[in-house]
């Protein structure tokens, strides 16, 4: 391959640079935005400042690429919690058993992205502009820019614009159909506020709290708290629809002071704030169906948000735009058509997109239609996650599920089923 475009400069675009790199005599990033020379956010990320954690999965996926980045994040302030002694998560309250082996890393995402930008950038090429249409008919040879100019000559184009993606009108200037798309409007708000730490604090005897209010509670949502850059604890909390926090400070402690886990009404009454309460909106989790699509042009292939993302809450995006690269460095190095790669992504969308829209789906406020199948699916997810409260081995299983490092599906085994039905039989 000579040259290969990627639309998109963010961390889907970057893994996918990094991929591209190894099978591509040149490989061109166009981004919109300056990108900083730091780790600071910048405004193609309006979630960069609220809580992020790096699943299992994720880890791995990354250390693969670049295996100095977590050494490199941790020098960098990033803390490392060890599940049981740093780190706890709760359901509306209760503690779900420690299962050992992963580690917890929640991360600042400007940092992540910034050490990726640092490791990818300097063998590709950098363009600053935005990419307003593609190049080419039945197959697609570059892309046409804001500024009037294009990059063509391409071998392949990728699209990593984001859950925003123009991909579908582009492809309609192309006399293509757009993909078909499943939406789940959620109407989801976050509010992050960031405290003073010293050096070995704890709350409530730990590091990372992760606090989960189920759908059917008074207030479903999730709230979060690790440190962040050493110095610093970081605080997200959430709520749908009219419950969405603001920026007041004030109902910002309120809401800690109101949390079920101990650790939030500690930072709320102890920590001074060192800096402003932020927010950012979610609408909606969509996917773009692109395996369904009976024409598709060759030399174009879409990566990360712009395929699907994701209810924030299930921290499913790094990873999941991950999974994605690996599926195109595995095509890449095939003779496959593209529906190959469409076919590669569909197992990845379909795993999350279970994880999250089975729960997502339970909410009350949400009116998307639900499948046939949907009450069968939520009593089995109902009860899995029941037996995950107090069997050993179905926490296990769950939290790989949640690490996604297995399928949602991959639970459904004799001995996990049985195990589920005697948890439950025991249900007070």
């Amino acid at each position: 391959m000579k040259r290969a475009v990627i639309a998109g400069g963010s961390i889907a675009g970057l893994l996918a640079a990094r991929v591209l790199r190894d099978r591509a005599d040149e490989v061109v990033v166009v981004e919109p935005d300056q990108l900083p020379a730091g780790p600071v956010n910048r405004p193609g990320t309006a979630h960069g400042e609220q809580f992020h954690v790096l699943l299992g999965l994720a880890q791995e996926l990354l250390t693969h690429w670049f295996p100095d980045l977590l050494d490199d994040l941790v020098a960098a302030g990033t803390v490392v919690c060890t599940p049981g002694q740093d780190g706890r998560m709760f359901v509306d309250g209760r503690q779900r058993p420690v299962v050992p082996g992963d580690v917890l890393v929640p991360f600042y995402r400007p940092l992540l992205e910034w050490h990726i930008r640092e490791a990818v950038l300097p063998s590709v090429r950098l363009v600053s502009d935005r990419v307003v249409g593609l190049v080419g008919g039945s197959r697609v040879n570059g892309v046409r820019l804001a500024s009037g100019s294009v990059v063509d000559g391409a071998d392949l184009v990728v699209d990593a614009t984001g859950r925003g993606s123009r991909l579908g009108a582009w492809l309609a200037e192309l006399g293509f159909p757009a993909p078909p798309r499943q939406r789940i409007g959620l109407d989801l708000g976050y509010a992050t506020a960031l405290f003073h730490r010293s050096p070995d604090e704890r709350l409530d005897g730990l590091l990372a709290v992760h606090s989960l209010r189920s759908p059917t509670s008074a207030r479903p949502g999730v709230s979060c708290i690790a440190p962040v850059r050493g110095d610093r604890w970081m605080c997200t909390i959430s709520g749908y629809g009219d419950d969405r926090p603001t920026r007041d400070p004030d109902e910002f402690t309120a809401r800690c002071l109101l949390e079920p886990a101990d650790a939030f009404a500690a930072l709320a009454r102890t920590g001074t704030p060192a800096g402003p309460v932020t927010t950012h909106r979610f609408p909606h989790s969509i996917r773009r169906d692109f395996h369904t699509m009976p024409t598709f042009p060759t030399g174009l292939v879409p990566i990360g948000d712009a395929v699907a993302s994701f209810n924030p809450i299930y921290g499913q995006g790094v990873p999941s735009a991950a999974l994605h690269a690996s599926a195109l460095a595995a095509w890449l190095d095939t003779t496959e058509s593209s529906t190959a790669y469409f076919r590669r992504l569909k197992v990845i969308v379909d795993t999350a997109w279970q994880t999250s829209a089975t729960e997502d789906l339970r909410l009350p406020h949400v009116t998307a239609t639900r499948p046939l199948t949907y009450p069968l699916q939520r009593a089995i997810s109902t009860a899995l996650d029941h037996a995950a409260m107090t069997d050993p081995l179905v926490a296990q299983r769950f939290a790989e599920v949640i690490n996604m490092r297995i399928r949602p599906t991959d639970m459904l085994t004799p001995t996990v089923l049985g195990r589920t039905l005697l948890a439950n039989l025991r249900k007070p």
